[in-house]
C-alpha cells in the first residue's frame, strides 16, 4: 500500500494497512453519538481533528 500519509498507521514499518478507515469510522460514531445527546462543540471540535 506504501508510506503511510495519515499518521495512524499500526505497521512497525510505517506503511499504510487501512487504520485510517478504523479510525474514520469511530471518529463518525463518537460525533453521531455526541451530537445526540446534546454535545453539538464537541462534535464539532472532533470534526476539525
Amino acid at each position: 500500500m506504501g508510506a503511510c500519509q495519515c499518521g495512524y498507521t499500526t505497521d512497525p514499518e510505517k506503511n499504510c494497512n487501512g487504520t485510517h478507515n478504523v479510525v474514520k469510522a469511530v471518529k463518525a460514531d463518537l460525533i453521531a453519538k455526541l451530537e445526540a445527546e446534546g454535545f453539538a462543540d464537541a462534535a464539532e471540535h472532533l470534526k476539525q481533528k
